[in-house]
């Protein structure tokens, strides 16, 4: 089940050396993610966007404020998936185990076994549907670039988490490949509403925000903070040619100058 996501008035900063000042590189960020949404967070390259996707993941910490999960009351940690800018595969695993291997996750957290069947059928599934069918038993060390972000976005996948957060996932694939993973994504929200996870992007190609999500957060310059908030008022399954996600890229152009 999704969960929404709340960040209260977070402030990061880096410490530069020892007796020096740190470069705070946003202060008093405050929004709310509602459970089942995909929101983008776009802005210049150093705003923090990647900062912040980190911080929700607990990859790193804020300075101040807090993030919380559902209501806040409860302690456990969502179940979540994360693809990141640069693939992170493991190199003595097959391609398909790699995927695969989302699945033993599930099963640290709900302690049930996930059935073989769908296991299999979902691995062989998803691996069609990222075109990497045929090399489901190379290993990573004999994939491109490409291939291996392919990989990484098939694991995120296979299993519907509560929470999804993707830095960049597409960035360093062709456009026709890309495009066609950014509709296998468009397809988690189009779905079931109990099954669409809370989802969070990062990136710097506003079309593929307009395209994808529900809601865009402009974040300013050095310590800006969000300067805009643009919700994307065009129902699924979206069309990637739909004029009026040309109005949205408008729109978030225009807040970003």
């Amino acid at each position: 089940m999704s969960r929404s996501i709340t960040i209260e008035c977070v402030r990061k900063t880096f410490r530069r050396s020892a007796h020096g000042n740190g470069l705070t590189v946003f202060e008093g960020i405050d929004l709310h993610i509602p459970a089942g949404q995909l929101v983008a967070l776009v802005g210049p390259s150093g705003c923090g966007k990647s900062t912040l996707l980190n911080m929700i993941a607990g990859l790193d910490t804020p300075t101040a404020g807090a993030i919380r999960f559902g209501d806040g009351r409860s302690r456990a940690v969502p179940e979540l998936s994360v693809v990141f800018q640069q693939p992170r595969l493991i190199d003595w695993l097959r391609v398909e185990e790699n995927i695969s291997i989302a699945f033993d996750r599930v099963r640290e957290v709900s302690r049930e076994e996930p059935d073989p069947a769908t296991r299999e059928a979902t691995t062989h599934d998803l691996l069609a549907k990222v075109g990497l069918l045929g090399h489901r038993r190379s290993y990573p060390q004999f994939l491109s670039g490409g291939q291996k972000q392919r990989v990484a976005i098939a694991r995120a996948f296979a299993v519907h988490p509560d929470v999804l957060l993707l830095d960049e996932p597409f960035s360093a694939l062709d456009e026709l490949t890309a495009r066609k993973l950014r509709e296998l994504l468009q397809e988690m929200w189009v779905g079931e509403e109990e099954r669409r996870p809370t989802g969070v992007l990062v990136t710097h190609n506003m079309l593929e925000a307009a395209f994808l999500c529900d809601r865009i957060y402009v974040i300013g310059r050095q310590s800006g903070g969000i300067v805009a908030t643009i919700d994307v008022d065009v129902p699924r399954p979206r069309n990637p040619d739909d004029p009026a996600l040309f109005e949205v890229h408008r729109a978030i152009m225009q807040a970003l100058e």
